[in-house]
């Protein structure tokens, strides 16, 4: 997970992953999308998804991308419906705040705290009237002027701080917009999670800016391998359990040359210091793929002009060959590498509790480059994020901001997960998790062959969810509140309209992205499924059938 520096990563971190969010009973949700994760910069909690969801709820986890000092790291309001009968307030106005929810526990990281500040008073005491003694004509005309001009400048203040909140509104809502774009950012079930007391999970915090510049060089997508063989998933040596050579230092030194460093620019390139993201990745091929976390890369693949570092100091520009938002893995291609060390994976299905587990990466960003941290493993099959589909590892070992994309190894010296995520809070320590290599075998064999996940299906619109108190609060069902829809897709140009709430998708009820994706994963391109919406307007349940589209 990467390290957000200053904002962290909610989750992961990446100081930005995992990142996949409350005290309420996890069993309300259909699937946990863990917000734990922290993306390795802000963590980014709540991110999007190549669906374009939005999940703005805080989670705990936090994913573990590392983040410049300078990158602000906002948390953005849960968009609700209106009020029946209300008409659509403009984009800059504030919307309602809904009650205040709990949190059970908080992503990984040094902790960051994600309350809110408490408000702050324009009013200054020296403003204040004071109680005075009687006074004559001539001084309670002192007075008035002095309480007229005191009122005058709280006016004033409050004017003021009324524009820069609806400024900061302004910008959130076209970040939120552009981040939400189907086409170039899909549902985001990863790093954004839920915190204990909130009821959704969400992996990753978006950041609050988007990048000045759209680095369309760093879109590799021509560089697929239709022919490429695919990650190979070894057994355990024959002599594991004999054999005491076997062990932590072993480990390190088997995978320490197949780790990088991943360094993400906005900007200028020629200076490693000024990267705004960092982060860990694994290499796969010697001619140089490697595999990382997609939070790290905003889950784009031209967000960030990218660098990578080797362990033995050797700087590579690389592309993203593809990204998936849904599992929170991405694959680069580096430019003219060759001999490069290959990692070696085992299969993560022959895990077991309790055995022996490494984290090497670089946490803090390079220069903490190839650090390693041990634990155990914690535990398996662990729903994590509410906005991903992923079954994580759970360890103990320390994931920090900048190890977001970093392999966790066995003590036989194979890969059997990616760092992904953790929880970040005072009151948890020691919940890390990492994406199982079966996975990541699964998503990363068909993002080099293809540049995306082949056979992954979409419904075409952005949204976002909100607990079941705001929910409450305004008078309409759980699930996904529609923000955009994109026309060319299965939702367009059909009834189904922006503020509207699907609750149901194929007879399921969807409260969640990920209770979303568990869906679209049952499905293939060109299947009809049945879509159930609440609209706010009338009051009444609606439904539609869609044809279910590719998502490339």
């Amino acid at each position: 997970m990467d390290n957000q520096y200053e904002n962290g990563a909610a989750g992961f971190e990446p100081q930005r992953p995992i990142t996949e969010k409350l005290p309420p009973s996890p069993q309300e949700e259909p699937v946990n999308e863990s917000g734990g994760f922290q993306p390795e910069r802000p963590l980014m909690n709540g991110g999007f998804d190549k669906e374009g969801f939005e999940d703005d709820s805080f989670n705990p986890i936090e994913h573990t991308a590392v983040y410049d000092d300078n990158g602000f790291v906002g948390t953005y309001a849960s968009p609700v419906p209106p009020a029946p009968d209300a008409p659509p307030a403009p984009p800059y106005m504030a919307e309602p705040e809904p009650p205040a929810q709990q949190g059970y526990y908080v992503p990984q990281h040094a902790a960051p705290s994600y309350s809110s500040p408490a408000p702050q008073s324009y009013a200054s005491p020296s403003y204040a009237p004071q109680p005075s003694e009687p006074q004559t004509k001539g001084k309670v005309n002192t007075a008035l002027i002095a309480v007229i001009i005191a009122l005058g400048a709280l006016l004033a203040a409050s004017l003021v701080g009324l524009v820069c909140y609806a400024v900061f509104q302004t910008k959130d809502t076209q970040a939120t917009e552009k981040s939400g774009n189907s086409d170039s950012n899909p549902f985001q079930l990863i790093p954004d999670f839920t915190t204990p007391g909130s009821d959704d999970d969400s992996p990753f915090i978006p950041r609050a800016t988007e990048p000045a510049v759209e680095h369309k060089e760093s879109d590799f997508s021509d560089k697929v391998d239709k022919n490429y063989a695919g990650l190979q998933l070894e057994d355990k040596p024959a002599e594991a359990d004999e054999n005491a050579s076997y062990n932590a230092e072993y480990a390190f030194k088997a995978e320490a040359d197949s780790v990088v460093s991943i360094l993400c620019f906005t900007d200028k390139t020629d200076d490693l210091s000024n990267a705004d993201s960092q982060g860990s990745g694994i290499v796969i091929s010697e001619d140089g793929f490697v595999v990382t976390n997609a939070h790290l890369l905003d889950n784009s693949k031209t967000a960030y002009a990218v660098k990578v570092v080797t362990a033995d100091g050797k700087e590579y520009t690389a592309g993203v060959v593809g990204v998936d938002g849904r599992t929170d893995l991405a694959v680069l291609k580096l430019v003219d590498a060759s001999g490069l060390k290959a990692a070696t994976f085992g299969d993560s299905a022959k895990i077991q509790l309790g055995e022996d587990l490494i984290v090497i990466g670089n946490p803090g960003g390079i220069e903490y480059q190839n650090s390693v941290t041990k634990g155990i493993v914690s535990a398996i099959n662990r729903d994590a994020s509410s906005k991903n589909i992923v079954k994580y590892i759970q360890t103990d070992a320390p994931i920090n901001p900048g190890n977001s994309g970093g392999p966790a190894v066995n003590k036989y010296g194979q890969v059997v997960g990616v760092a992904s995520a953790k929880i970040v809070d005072e009151k948890y320590e020691g919940i890390g998790f990492c994406i199982p290599s079966a996975q990541v075998k699964q998503i990363v064999d068909s993002l080099i062959r293809n540049g995306y996940v082949e056979g992954r299906v979409k419904i075409g619109i952005s949204g976002t969810t909100f607990t079941q108190s705001e929910a409450e609060s305004y008078g309409v069902p759980r699930g996904i509140l529609v923000k955009s829809i994109d026309e060319n897709g299965p939702c367009g140009h059909t009834d189904l309209q922006e503020n509207d709430v699907i609750t149901e998708l194929d007879g399921k009820n969807v409260t969640s992205f990920a209770a979303v994706y568990t869906v679209l994963e049952e499905h293939k391109p060109g299947d009809k499924v049945k879509l159930k919406f609440y609209r706010s307007s009338d009051k009444e349940e609606h439904e539609i059938e869609i044809t279910l589209q590719e998502d490339k």
